[in-house]
C-alpha cells in the first residue's frame, strides 16, 4: 500500500513539474516575443527624427530590459567594439536635439550630455547649460551648437560673437580643459529649401573655424561624417549610426 502511494506520488510529482516547465517555456515564449516585437519596433524608429520619437524608445527598452541588447546588436557597425560610455567618461558634449540623441539613443550616458532640443547657443547660456558643463569639471568639452542659430538669421557675427564669449568664459573656469568646437554638420537640399538660412552653413563653418584659430581651441570639421542614408526625413536630423561616427571622430581628434 505504502510503495503504492509512494509511486503516485511520483506521478504526481513529475506531472506537476511538466505543467511547471511547459508554463514556463510558454512564458518565455511570449516573453521573447515581446522582447522581438520591441527590437523591430525600435529599429522603425531609429530611421526616424531622434527627438520625436526619443521617448517611445525609452519606454520600449524600459518595459522589454533590451536597451543593452539593441544598442550592441543593431547598431555595432564596427569589427571591434568600442566603448563609448568608457571613453567618454570624463568628457562633456553640449549642444542641441542632434546631440540630444547621443543620450536619447543611450551610446552615452546623460552624464555625458548637456543638451536640449531647439537649444541654440544663446538660449543654452541663458539657460544655463554652459553653467552646467562647468559644474561637472569634465577633462574635455564637445561645443556642437549653430543649427538653430542658422535658422533663425543668415548673419552669423552674434553667433560667433557670443561663442568667444562662451570659450573664453570656458577656459577662465575650467583652464585644464580641452575644448572642441565641432562644426555645424550639413543639411539636405530639402531641409534648406524649407529653411533657406540652412543654406550658409559653409560660410558660418569658416567663421567658426577662424574663430577657434584666435581663440587657441580645437574646430572639428564633422561635415563628413553623415552621409545622405544618414538623415532623418526633416534633413537635419539622424540616427544611431551616424551618432557613432561622429562620436568615432570626437574620439580620433581629442585622442580619447
Amino acid at each position: 500500500m505504502k510503495r503504492g502511494l509512494i509511486a503516485i506520488g511520483f506521478l504526481v510529482a513529475g506531472f506537476t513539474i511538466t505543467i511547471l516547465i511547459n508554463s514556463l517555456n510558454k512564458a518565455d515564449d511570449v516573453e521573447n516575443q515581446q522582447v522581438a516585437q520591441g527590437v523591430e519596433v525600435i529599429k522603425q524608429l531609429e530611421s526616424q527624427d531622434v527627438v520625436e520619437v526619443q521617448e517611445k524608445i525609452e519606454s520600449i527598452k524600459a518595459q522589454n530590459g533590451i536597451s543593452e541588447q539593441v544598442s550592441s546588436a543593431t547598431t555595432d557597425k564596427t569589427p571591434e567594439s568600442v566603448d563609448y560610455k568608457k571613453r567618454f567618461s570624463s568628457s562633456v558634449i553640449a549642444g542641441d536635439s542632434r546631440a540630444e540623441g547621443i543620450s536619447g539613443y543611450g551610446v552615452l550616458n546623460q552624464s555625458s550630455v548637456v543638451a536640449q532640443k531647439g537649444r541654440s547657443l544663446s538660449t543654452a547660456v541663458q539657460n544655463g547649460d554652459i553653467d552646467t558643463v562647468i559644474r561637472m569639471y569634465p577633462k574635455n568639452v564637445f561645443l556642437t551648437y549653430g543649427i538653430n542659430d542658422a535658422v533663425g538669421t543668415s548673419n552669423s557675427e552674434a553667433f560667433i560673437k557670443l561663442y568667444g564669449e562662451v570659450i573664453d568664459k570656458v577656459k577662465s573656469k575650467l583652464p585644464n580643459t580641452n575644448i572642441y568646437v565641432c562644426s555645424i554638420m550639413p543639411v539636405t537640399s530639402y531641409a534648406s529649401s524649407k529653411q533657406p538660412n540652412l543654406g550658409n552653413i559653409a560660410q558660418w563653418n569658416q567663421n567658426l573655424k577662424s574663430l577657434c584659430e584666435e581663440k587657441g581651441v580645437t574646430y572639428i570639421d564633422a561635415s563628413g561624417v553623415i552621409a545622405p542614408s544618414d538623415y532623418a526625413q526633416d534633413g537635419i536630423h539622424f540616427g544611431v549610426n551616424c551618432i557613432k561616427k561622429w562620436l568615432d571622430l570626437f574620439i580620433q581628434q581629442a585622442n580619447l
